[in-house]
């Protein structure tokens, strides 16, 4: 398997489950200069994938935002607080 197929797959797999390994991304663009390695590493986190040096240190919420973010932060309610929900009287 060619070295930018290897890539690719580390991308593919990424965007499945959200991050790479540090290490995996470290051996398949080791032989590029240090120029193409920044590159590849801002083209992955722009893509909204993390690098992580292991899977614990993955933060599914990193990007989440908009609706999604909206509807998290209204689930931690402890029932004392109403953050994000609209008044009864303003609907």
């Amino acid at each position: 398997m060619s070295l930018s197929d290897q890539i690719k797959n580390l991308i593919r797999t990424g965007k499945k489950d959200g991050y790479i390994l540090e290490e995996h991304l470290s051996k398949c663009i080791s032989s590029f200069s240090e120029t193409d390695q920044n590159y590849i590493r801002n083209t992955i986190e722009g893509f909204k994938i993390q690098i992580v040096s292991s899977s614990d240190d993955y933060d599914e919420l990193k990007y989440l935002s908009g609706k999604d973010a909206i509807d998290f932060l209204q689930n931690l309610t402890d029932g004392k607080y109403s953050a994000f929900k609209k008044d009864e009287k303003n609907k």
